[in-house]
């Protein structure tokens, strides 16, 4: 039986005694799931995983959705998206810039990304972190009159980072080609959202790709989500997960933010970062009956 020990500060969960390549039971699938809904963030370390195994196991949570960015995709496992710092030809062998920001994943599609699950196979000695931030904690601690005033807005998202639009910058969300761009388009989500297993309410998407509010002047909007990701980002609210080779971490897109850190190109294998990166949309394979608190 798997062992959930929650991180400090009651957000996110480790997760030891699992074999994710071995997870075939369904006793096992729904503990694994229920510590994860419990959590929000889970990490589950020590794990060897192929390609297609870890995109096996991607499947417990959801529909794999391949990355607009399908220039960088896994070649035989499209569903990969390798984030790495590593170039080849003067050209990066996966996304190297591009998350270094506040965003939720998949946010600028009709239908979100759900879930989020990396798996690490190299990581650098120092940096390369990734941080994640409680959604469902910043909603809850907000003022009553806050949370009257937001519950039922509607907010326009598109790809990109509105706090910084220069392409060029390593702050800004990965730049897409004259095609790629094309295919986006603006699309609607409520500003505050129930999640359909836990049924808790928690802010969604205040930062990267939400840029106005249906119903308030663009300055207005802007103001009220640059407050609400100030309050969601908090110190307090906040994980910050440095990778072990064969961490495999999971979020739940509908109640996290998320940022990475930036990190220097790699020089050698000490400074070497490498995650296999798949995105779910849709319901896991099981909804748990219960869910693991600790």
């Amino acid at each position: 039986m798997i062992a959930v020990h929650g991180l400090s500060g009651g957000f996110g969960a480790e997760v030891l005694d699992a074999d994710l390549a071995a997870l075939e039971s369904e006793a096992a699938i729904e503990a694994l799931l229920a510590a994860f809904f419990a959590h929000q963030v889970m990490v589950v370390p020590k794990q060897s995983l192929t390609p297609g195994g870890f995109a096996r196991f991607a499947r417990l949570f959801g529909r794999p959705q391949p990355h607009i960015l399908h220039h960088l995709r896994h070649p035989e496992h499209p569903e990969i998206l390798p984030l790495s710092n590593v170039f080849e030809d003067g050209k990066p062998i996966g996304v190297y810039d591009g998350a270094a920001y506040w965003h939720t994943d998949m946010s600028y599609e009709e239908e979100p990304g759900r879930v989020t699950l990396v798996y690490s196979i190299q990581a650098p000695a120092q940096g390369g972190e990734t941080c994640f931030a409680d959604m469902c904690r910043a909603y809850d601690t907000l003022p009553e009159t806050t949370r009257r005033r937001i519950d039922d807005l509607t907010v326009l998202h598109h790809y990109g980072n509105r706090a910084d639009l220069e392409e060029s910058s390593r702050t800004s969300a990965s730049p897409l080609s004259e095609d790629q761009k094309k295919q986006v388009t603006k699309v609607y989500h409520p500003l505050v959202r129930r999640h359909p297993v836990t049924g808790r309410k928690a802010l969604y998407a205040v930062a990267g790709s939400s840029f106005g509010i249906v119903g308030l002047p663009d300055d207005e909007a802007i103001a009220l989500l640059d407050d609400l990701k100030a309050h969601a980002t908090q110190e307090d609210f906040v994980y910050r997960h440095r990778y072990q080779v064969g961490d495999v971490v999971a979020w739940d897109n509908f109640s996290t933010l998320h940022a990475a850190t930036l990190i220097p190109p790699a020089s050698g294998p000490r400074d070497t970062r490498l995650l296999h990166r798949i995105s779910v949309k849709g319901e896991p394979v099981l909804r748990p009956r219960t869910l693991l608190a600790n």
